[in-house]
C-alpha cells in the first residue's frame, strides 16, 4: 500500500458462485497488485478463515452485495489507499454483483472489471448453462427439451416459494425417461437452500444505464456457463463501457489447450493503466 503522502488505488475482488475456494480468485488479485493497485480478496461468509456464523450458501445476491459494500468501505478507509480510486473486479457471479454494486452506488465505485459476468436473470443463465451441459453430454434433443422445461418449472416454483406437484411429476417422468443420464432437480417438495427464491429472477437489466464509472467487460465466445451473447445484448451503448469478447476462449478465459488467452491480461492492463492515469 502507499504512504499517507502517496495514496494507492485499490480493487475489491468479488468471487464467483459455486464451491470454488479462495485460491481460485487470487490470480487476478495478484495481477492487480503487481501493477500498482492494492487488491483485496476474502473468503466468503462461513468458509475458509471467515469467522462469521453466516453462510454464503444461505445468502441471497442482495445479502452478498451488502457484504461486499461493507468490504468496499473497509478497503476504502485503509491508510495508504486513495479512497477516491477504489474499484471492483468480479468473475462470473462476482461480475454480475460488481455491476450491480456500480448501479446501486455509482458515486463511490471508481471502475468495474467484470469477467464472464451474466447480466441476464439467474434463471435465464442457468437454463443456458444446463442446455450447454446436456449438449456436451450428447443427450437426445427431446430429453434435453423436457429437462429444460422441468428445470424452468422448478426455478419458477422456487421463486414462488413452493414446489408444486406438477413439477414433482415432471421430475419423476424425467427420471423414468433418463434415469442415469440427465442432471435433474431434486425430487423433493422442500425448497433447496440455494438458489434463494429472490435470486431466481435477479437481473441487472435496466440498471446498467445507472453506471457512470469506466467498465471493462470481458467474455469468452466459448463460454458454456454464462451466455455471452444474451449478456452483451443488455449492455448500454455508452462511452464508459468497453467490451471484449474473445474468440476460442472459455468461461475462465482459457483456450481449449488450457492456456490463458494473453489478450485477456493485455487488454486488462492497458485499460486499467489508462483509467488510473486519466483521473
Amino acid at each position: 500500500m502507499g504512504t499517507k503522502k502517496e495514496k494507492t488505488p485499490a480493487v475489491l475482488c468479488l468471487q464467483g458462485g459455486g464451491e470454488m475456494g479462495l485460491a481460485n480468485y487470487t490470480y487476478e488479485a495478484k495481477f492487480f497488485a503487481k501493477n500498482g493497485i492494492a487488491a483485496l480478496v476474502c473468503d466468503r461468509s462461513g468458509s475458509g478463515l471467515s469467522k462469521t456464523k453466516k453462510s454464503w450458501r444461505e445468502q441471497s445476491f442482495k445479502d452478498i452485495t451488502n457484504e461486499y459494500f461493507e468490504l468496499f468501505g473497509w478497503l476504502s478507509n485503509q491508510a495508504g489507499i486513495d479512497s477516491n480510486k477504489v474499484g471492483l473486479h468480479g468473475m462470473s457471479q462476482g461480475g454480475r454483483l460488481s455491476l450491480n454494486m456500480a448501479s446501486l452506488k455509482p458515486n463511490i465505485i471508481y471502475f468495474v472489471n467484470a469477467v464472464s459476468g451474466p447480466t441476464i436473470s439467474y434463471k435465464e443463465n442457468q437454463l443456458y448453462a444446463l442446455e450447454k451441459y446436456f449438449q456436451k453430454q450428447k443427450i437426445n434433443s427431446e430429453i434435453i427439451s423436457n429437462a429444460l422445461k422441468t428445470w424452468e418449472m422448478y426455478f419458477n416454483d422456487i421463486a414462488n416459494g413452493k414446489i408444486s406437484m406438477k413439477t414433482l411429476n415432471m421430475i419423476n417422468e424425467l427420471t423414468e425417461d433418463a434415469p442415469n443420464s440427465i442432471y435433474k432437480p431434486e425430487n423433493s417438495g422442500e425448497l433447496p437452500i440455494r438458489p434463494q427464491p429472490e435470486d431466481i429472477n435477479f437481473s441487472i437489466e435496466g440498471d446498467l444505464d445507472k453506471i457512470t464509472c469506466p467498465v471493462l467487460l470481458q467474455y469468452g465466445q466459448l463460454d458454456i456457463l454464462v451466455d455471452p451473447i444474451a449478456s452483451l445484448a443488455l449492455i448500454p451503448n455508452k462511452s464508459n463501457f468497453e467490451i471484449k469478447n474473445y474468440a476460442d476462449t472459455d468461461h475462465s478465459m482459457n483456450f481449449k489447450n488450457g492456456d490463458i488467452n494473453p489478450l485477456f491480461l493485455e487488454d486488462k492492463l492497458i485499460w486499467i493503466q489508462n483509467i488510473i492515469d486519466k483521473k
